[in-house]
C-alpha cells in the first residue's frame, strides 16, 4: 500500500535558493539542504513526518536524486497553490540530466508537514494519446460526504459499454491514483476506452476531507467501502452503459477491501484486484520494513531504531491490548486506533469465497508492498472458487509499471505507464464475464 511506506514513498528533498520575502519557510528548509544539514531539517519537521522520515534516510534519497538527474544546478520561481484548504508550494529544481518539482507544505506552526517532488509532469501512454471520448463531472456522495469525479465513455459506441470503478489504494488520493508523475488510474483508463469500456473515478474522500481525516477515528469502511458503494448505486442508475455489465477494481487497499465492498453491491458483474493484499495488514508493514531498511545491503542503526519502535507498534496492534485502548489519531502507519479495531478478525479470502462473482487477481512480481505472499494466499481459496482467474507479471512493480533488478520505491520518481499487455488482459477477461 503505497502510502504505508512514508521513509521512502512520500517525501524528497532538494537545493535552495533565495526565495521571496513571504517564502521565508520554504527559504530556510531548502537551505538546510545546501548545507548538507539534514539533522537540522529534519528538526524542521512536524511530528508525522519526523517519525516517518529520519535524517539518514533524507541524506540517502538526496544522494540517489542526484545519482539519477545528475548535479544540481538552479531553480525557478516558486509558486503557491491551495489543494482542498492545503496550502502548497512548488519550485522547479534543475539538474544537469533534467528537472523535478519541489512541493513542500507546512502545517499552522510552520513545522513541516510534507516535502516530495514529480521528477517530470505524466505523460500520457500511446495508446491514450490523440483519444477521443466523453466525460460528464459526477458526484459520489455517501451521508455528508460528497467526492468529485467523472464518468468517461467510449465516443460513438455501438452498444452500451461495461463500466468499471476503480477504487484507490491507501493515502489521500486523487481519481487518478496519481503517485508522482505516475497515474495508474488514469492509465488504465485510456487503455480500457480503447476497448470500448467506460470508466467511473472519483477522488478519495481522505483527500478531498484530508482535514477531517487527519484528526478523526474513521474504518475501512469510512475510508473506502462506502463511498466504492455508492459509486457503484450512482452508475447503476446511468442509461448510457450497460447497467447488467458493471465491475469493481480494488488497486492495494481498494483490492484488500474488494470482498466487502462487492458483497454490498446486489448484481455487480465481477471485481478485479490488482495488487490487492490479503494478509493482515500489519503484516505486509512488517515485511515492507524489513526489506526497505535492507535495500542496501545494511541496516544501520537509525534503522534499527526505527524497526525496534515499529514492531513494538505491530505488536500491539496484534494483542488484545488494542481492544481496550483509548482512541488516537495514528496508532500503526496513518491509521486511527477504529480503523485497527474493525479489521482485527477480517479475513479477506474467506470473505470473498462467500460471494459468488468472478474475480480476476493481477499482481506484479516485482512488487514489495504487496508480494507474491498475498497472491499465493488468494489462491488458496481457488479450488473453492472457479471463477476466479489470477495473472503474474514478472516486469511489473506495485503501479503496474516496468522494473529490473530489486524493485525499490526511488523508480516510484522516474515515471511509466501501465504496459498494453495488462489492458488488454483486464479487458479481454471482462469481455468473457
Amino acid at each position: 500500500m503505497k502510502k504505508i511506506i512514508l521513509v521512502f514513498t512520500l517525501f524528497l528533498l532538494a537545493y535552495p535558493c533565495l526565495f521571496a520575502q513571504e517564502y521565508k519557510h520554504v527559504e530556510k528548509v531548502v537551505g538546510y539542504i545546501e548545507k548538507q544539514q539534514f539533522r537540522k531539517l529534519h528538526n524542521q519537521f512536524d511530528k508525522t513526518l519526523a517519525d516517518a522520515l529520519g535524517a539518514r534516510e533524507i541524506k540517502y534519497i538526496w544522494t540517489r536524486v542526484e545519482k539519477q538527474l545528475g548535479k544540481y544546478s538552479s531553480h525557478g520561481t516558486t509558486t503557491v497553490k491551495t489543494i482542498n484548504e492545503l496550502v502548497q508550494y512548488t519550485t522547479p529544481l534543475y539538474f544537469e540530466k533534467g528537472s523535478i518539482e519541489l512541493k513542500t507544505s507546512f502545517d499552522e506552526k510552520e513545522k513541516l508537514s510534507g516535502i516530495f517532488f514529480r521528477p517530470k509532469a505524466y505523460s500520457p501512454p500511446i495508446y491514450g494519446q490523440n483519444l477521443v471520448y466523453n466525460k460528464e463531472d459526477v458526484m459520489v456522495t455517501s451521508g455528508n460526504y460528497s467526492l468529485p469525479g467523472e464518468v468517461v465513455l467510449p465516443k460513438n459506441a455501438v452498444n452500451k459499454p461495461p463500466l468499471i470503478i476503480m477504487v484507490h489504494g491507501s493515502g489521500a488520493n486523487d481519481r487518478y491514483e496519481s503517485i508522482y508523475s505516475v497515474m495508474v488510474f488514469k492509465d488504465l483508463m485510456f487503455g480500457l476506452l480503447n476497448r470500448n469500456i467506460a470508466c467511473l473515478l472519483y477522488d478519495k474522500r481522505t483527500l478531498v476531507y484530508k482535514k477531517n481525516y487527519d484528526t478523526s477515528q474513521y474504518t475501512i469502511f469510512d475510508e473506502t467501502v462506502e463511498d466504492a458503494i455508492n459509486a457503484y448505486n450512482l452508475a447503476r442508475k446511468r442509461t448510457d452503459i450497460d447497467n447488467s455489465r458493471i465491475f469493481i477494481l480494488g488497486h492495494s487497499l481498494g483490492g484488500y477491501a474488494l470482498p466487502l465492498i462487492l458483497k454490498q453491491c446486489p448484481g455487480v458483474k465481477g471485481g478485479i484486484s490488482m495488487a490487492g493484499c490479503s494478509r493482515p495488514i500489519e503484516d505486509l508493514i512488517t515485511d515492507q520494513y524489513i526489506y526497505l531498511t535492507k535495500l542496501d545491503g545494511k541496516v544501520n542503526l537509525g534503522e534499527r531504531l526505527f524497526l525496534r519502535k515499529e514492531m513494538k507498534k505491530i505488536k500491539f496492534v496484534k494483542s488484545d491490548k488494542l481492544l481496550k485502548a483509548k482512541p488516537k489519531k495514528s496508532i500503526l502507519g496513518y491509521w486511527p486506533t477504529n480503523f485497527w479495531k474493525q479489521i482485527r478478525n477480517y479475513k479477506p479470502v474467506d470473505e470473498l469465497k462467500a460471494i459468488e462473482k468472478p474475480v480476476l487477481f493481477l499482481q506484479g512480481d516485482r512488487d514489495y508492498q504487496v508480494t507474491n505472499k498475498d497472491l499465493a494466499l488468494w489462491k488458496s481459496g481457488y479450488l473453492e472458487k472457479k471463477d476466479w482467474s489470477f495473472i503474474s507479471y514478472p516486469k511489473l512493480n506495485h503501479l503496474f509499471i516496468e522494473g529490473e533488478g530489486n524493485p525499490n520505491p526511488i523508480e516510484y520518481f522516474t515515471g511509466g505507464n501501465i504496459p498494453i499487455y495488462v489492458i488488454e488482459d483486464l479487458a479481454n477477461w471482462m469481455e468473457k464475464q
